[in-house]
């Protein structure tokens, strides 16, 4: 049986030599349901929360205005906005739409997201866990068109937030992101490992006693 000491550099080693794997991070573009299909118009927004409360609803091309000169429809994603009135008509403030994800089982440090996103009016920031990420979306860059993102750091294990924060003029506000993002698998630490391999070293041992006993007794 190996001794714990070579447990522990075998484990290293394996720990060392363990290939990481992209994997999915769970997020949802703007105004899609759980299969990431597009909501109908006026459907409630089911991922992000309005940070400070009011609900968001979901605009399609079959509201009519503002979907004309906003962006049009897509497969992908949907304009989301304050539940307030046919036109998605707001204060003049600035709105915090919060996405929710979980990192478990996923190593933080190698975490990414890219995307696009396009609002009405100011896109001022997008934040990941309140920090800036220093994206924004300034006056001349308007509604009518995407514009692209990325994000490839500040996550942390377990429960993130993304934040895109929006400043109204007045009038018809909302936010359209269609994302995606990725993280490698999570990689036991070297103590973990050493627990795994003495534990099979344990196993090991008994079935070589079991076939001594076998083989004494025949």
């Amino acid at each position: 049986m190996f001794r714990s000491s070579s447990l522990a550099v075998l484990a290293v080693a394996i720990a060392a030599a363990a290939p990481a794997f992209a994997n999915n991070i769970p997020l949802f573009n703007t105004g899609v349901d759980a299969a990431g299909n597009p909501l109908a118009n006026n459907a409630a927004e089911t991922h992000y929360t309005l940070v400070g409360g009011g609900g968001l609803r979901v605009a399609t091309s079959a509201n009519g205005f503002p979907i004309g000169p906003w962006l049009g429809d897509d497969s992908a994603s949907a304009w989301v906005g304050p539940n307030t009135d046919a036109s998605l008509d707001g204060d003049i403030a600035t709105y915090d739409y919060r996405l929710t994800f979980s990192l478990d089982g996923l190593n933080a440090a190698t975490a990414s997201i890219m995307g696009r996103w396009s609002t009405d009016n100011e896109g001022l920031d997008i934040l990941i866990n309140g920090v800036s990420t220093g994206n924004s979306l300034n006056f001349d860059q308007p509604f009518t068109n995407w514009y692209d993102f990325s994000v490839n750091s500040g996550f942390v294990s377990g429960v993130n937030t993304i934040d895109f924060l929006v400043h109204n003029d007045g009038g018809p506000t909302g936010l359209r992101v269609e994302m995606t993002g990725t993280a490698d698998a999570a990689v036991p630490e070297p103590a973990s490992w050493a627990l795994m391999l003495g534990g099979f070293g344990m196993v090991g041992g008994a079935m070589r006693s079991r076939r001594k006993a076998a083989v004494r007794f025949a």
